[in-house]
C-alpha cells in the first residue's frame, strides 16, 4: 500500500511539474506590441475573416456586427451561409445590403477612403460526398477570400477591437504561420464553468502546450474560436481538404501545419475574446458527442488510458484516504492537496474562481462521463451525426488513417 500510495504521489507532482511548465509558456496576449513595418506607417497584411454558419439565426447579426467593428485596416469578412433551412439567409441578405449602402454612404464622405471593411456573403447548397458540411463550406470560403492571412472563427465569437491588431502584431514578431487563441468562456452556471476549467487544465497537463513552438516536438494545437493561419502555409496543406472529414477540423487543421514544418503559436486570449460555449451541460453532452473520439484518434489504446490513469491518479486518492491511516494516509492527503492547488491555480489563470478550481477531481469525473459517453454513442451508432448529416464511423476512421499514414 505505501508504494502505491508513494507512486500516486509522485505520478501527481510530475503532472504538477507539466502542468507549472506549461502554464509558464503559454503567453497571455493582451496588447498590441510596435512592430516596425506596421505601428511604424507600414502596410498591415490584408486579412479574411471566414465562418461558417448553419441555422443560427438567434445571433448570426450580432455575430457580424461584433467582427465588422474590429480596429483594424485591412480586411474583409466572409461568411458562408452552409444549407441554412431557417432564417439565417434571410438575416445575411439582409445585414449585407445594410452593410454595402452604409459604406457607399461612408465612402461618398470621405472621398478615396474606405470606412468600413468590405462583407460578403457566401451561399453553400450542396454538400459533396466526403466531406463535413462545415470543413466543405470554410473550404469554399477560403477559396474566394483575398487575405495574405485567414482568420476561421465562429459565429458567436465576441472580439475586442484591437484583437486582430494585437494578434496580427504577434504573429509577425514571433515569425508565425499559425496562431491560435484560446477564448474565455463565458458559462452560466457552476457546473458548466467548473468542466471548461477542467477541459483547459487537460490541455495543459497532458497535451505539453510548451512543446508546440518546436518543429522538432509533435504537439500541436488548434481553437476553432480564432484560427489565424497565413494563406501560403494553408494553401500548402491543401486547405480544408486536408482535415475534410475530421469532426475536430480546428485541431487537426493545427496538426496538418506543424506536420508539414508550419510554425505555430498557441497564446491564452481571454482578455481578447469571449465566446458562449454552451448554455446547458445537456447542450455540452450533444455538442461534443461528435468530437471526443476523433480528439484520440479513434484509438481504443488511448481511451483505456485515460480512464485508468484519470481514475487511479487523481479519483481513487480521494476515496482511499478515508480508508487508510498512518503514512499512507498523509501521502494521499498530499496528492488530494496537490490536485486541489493545481485546480485552483488553473482555474485563476482561466478568468475563473478559486472555487471552480478546487472541485477538479469532479470535473475531471464529469469530463470522464462526456468522454466515455461519446465514445460509446459512435461505437453504438458506428457513427456521428453533424449539421442534419451522418457520417459512418468506418469513414471517418478510414481518413484518419490515411492521413497518419502519410
Amino acid at each position: 500500500m505505501f508504494i502505491a500510495c508513494s507512486f500516486v504521489l509522485l505520478v501527481t507532482a510530475l503532472i504538477a511539474i507539466q502542468f507549472l511548465w506549461a502554464e509558464r509558456s503559454i503567453v497571455l496576449l493582451d496588447s498590441v506590441d510596435s512592430i516596425e513595418g506596421l505601428e511604424a506607417g507600414g502596410q498591415w497584411p490584408f486579412v479574411s475573416i471566414l465562418f461558417a454558419a448553419r441555422n443560427e439565426e438567434e445571433k448570426i447579426e450580432r455575430g457580424i456586427q461584433s467582427m465588422l467593428s474590429l480596429d483594424y485596416p485591412h480586411y474583409e469578412l466572409v461568411v458562408i451561409d452552409d444549407r441554412s433551412t431557417d432564417r439565417t439567409s434571410e438575416i445575411l441578405r439582409k445585414v449585407e445590403s445594410s452593410h454595402r449602402n452604409m459604406s457607399h454612404e461612408l465612402e461618398s464622405k470621405v472621398e478615396g477612403q474606405q470606412a468600413r471593411p468590405a462583407l460578403r456573403v457566401v451561399r453553400v447548397d450542396e454538400l459533396p460526398e466526403g466531406w463535413l458540411g462545415k470543413c466543405h463550406a470554410l473550404h469554399v470560403g477560403a477559396e474566394q477570400a483575398r487575405g495574405e492571412w485567414l482568420l476561421f472563427t465562429d459565429a458567436d465569437i465576441h472580439m475586442r477591437a484591437d484583437t486582430l491588431r494585437a494578434t496580427i502584431s504577434y504573429a509577425v514578431k514571433e515569425k508565425a504561420d499559425h496562431v491560435t487563441l484560446a477564448p474565455f468562456c463565458e458559462m452560466p452556471t457552476w457546473t458548466l464553468t467548473m468542466f471548461v476549467a477542467t477541459f483547459a487544465f487537460m490541455f495543459k497537463a497532458f497535451i505539453k502546450p510548451q512543446d508546440i513552438p518546436n518543429p522538432k516536438r509533435s504537439a500541436h494545437a488548434g481553437v476553432g474560436a480564432f484560427n489565424l493561419v497565413r494563406r501560403t502555409a494553408y494553401d500548402s496543406i491543401g486547405g480544408h481538404a486536408s482535415v475534410r472529414l475530421s469532426p475536430d477540423d480546428d485541431v487537426k487543421l493545427g496538426k496538418e501545419l506543424k506536420q508539414n514544418g508550419f510554425s505555430q503559436r498557441f497564446v491564452n486570449g481571454l482578455r481578447l475574446i469571449s465566446v458562449p460555449w454552451y448554455s446547458s451541460f445537456s447542450e455540452l453532452k450533444r455538442g461534443l458527442e461528435k468530437n471526443c473520439f476523433a480528439g484520440i484518434d479513434y484509438r481504443y489504446s488511448v481511451w483505456v488510458a485515460s480512464n485508468i490513469i484519470i481514475l487511479a491518479i487523481a479519483i481513487l486518492p480521494w476515496l482511499l484516504l478515508f480508508f487508510t491511516t498512518g503514512i499512507n494516509q498523509f501521502l494521499l492527503a498530499l496528492t488530494c492537496l496537490l490536485w486541489m492547488a493545481m485546480g485552483c491555480f488553473n482555474s485563476i489563470r482561466c478568468g475563473y474562481r478559486v472555487h471552480h478550481g478546487i472541485a477538479l477531481p469532479l470535473g475531471l469525473l464529469l469530463f470522464l462521463f462526456v468522454f466515455n459517453r461519446s465514445v460509446l454513442l459512435t461505437l453504438w451508432r458506428q457513427g456521428i451525426s453533424w449539421r442534419d448529416t451522418s457520417y459512418s464511423l468506418q469513414s471517418l476512421r478510414d481518413f484518419r488513417r490515411t492521413k497518419d499514414a502519410k
